[in-house]
């Protein structure tokens, strides 16, 4: 079977478990997800367009991707030392993690419901000001789970692909996120060579098809995290500890690669999907 690294506690079911792993991550994950629901259901109440799309659809996505940006990190917390989240460098990072996050979305949900932009916002100088924070704050959340990964690693006896997985996914969703992420908050927009609308866009995502979106490429390098361990999760229980951990490395190589490939698309001005 292909689920020799799935945690104890999914195998049983306990999904209340992961409460008393990091309670204010769990907390933070049921709160985000309860906002997403009222984004969408404002959404289908309030007619308001901003962009193309509704005024809610950018609250609203924002938390789904940090609810399973929280789920992800409460999931590697069954890899890390005893009581390391409960004290010391550990739960400063935990905690500030949530704070930062929390503190974005606050921003982005009531500029949505104003019906005003909460990125590539310099109407004004509060405005200008908060979307650096916003950049500053976006850094915070992909650098500082980048020391986790290296704890996981390091205390990890078996040194086994999930392991390394986690490691190498948070480091590439550093690399990669924090990097797309970083050019993408330097432009004016995240369209290219397209009209600024995301009308007509990729469903769910709003992705430009006609033209370039630096949004893509932020996106799967934001997702590594994920989908790394993901591809561990699904390797045969038989294969050795080092052809696993060859893989895994191998199968990093390929998403950096897809990853990189979509970031040039978009600077080209090409659609991810035309």
């Amino acid at each position: 079977m292909a689920n020799q690294y799935l945690p104890d506690v999914l195998k049983q079911g306990g999904w209340r478990t992961y409460r008393d792993l990091e309670p204010i991550w769990f907390d933070t994950t049921v709160a985000l997800l309860s906002l997403a629901m009222v984004c969408l259901l404002a959404g289908t109440l309030d007619e308001r367009l901003f962009n193309g799309v509704s005024v809610w659809a950018k609250p609203s996505k924002f938390a789904v991707s940090l609810a399973l940006y929280f789920v992800t990190l409460l999931i590697f917390a069954r890899y890390f030392p005893v009581g390391y989240l409960r004290a010391g460098g550990g739960r400063l990072v935990a905690v500030t993690l949530v704070f930062v996050a929390l503190g974005e979305m606050i921003y982005i949900t009531v500029q949505g419901a104003l019906g005003e932009a909460s990125h590539f916002n310099f109407t004004t100088p509060f405005h200008a000001v908060m979307y650096a924070m916003m950049g500053i704050g976006a850094t915070w959340l992909v650098t500082g789970p980048l020391w986790f990964g290296w704890v996981i690693w390091q205390t990890n006896a078996k040194k086994d692909p999930m392991a390394l997985a986690i490691f190498l996914g948070l480091g590439l969703t550093c690399a990669l996120g924090g990097g797309f992420g970083g050019y993408l908050g330097n432009q004016t927009a995240h369209w290219v060579n397209t009209a600024a609308t995301d009308a007509n866009g990729i469903w769910v995502f709003n992705w430009s098809t006609d033209g370039g979106d630096l949004r893509v490429a932020h996106f799967f390098g934001m997702h590594a995290m994920q989908a790394v361990p993901l591809f561990a999760l699904l390797l045969p229980a038989h294969l050795s500890k080092n052809y696993g951990c060859a893989l895994v490395a191998a199968f990093s190589a390929v998403y950096v690669a897809f990853s990189l490939a979509t970031f040039v698309q978009a600077i080209e001005g090409q659609p991810f999907i035309g």
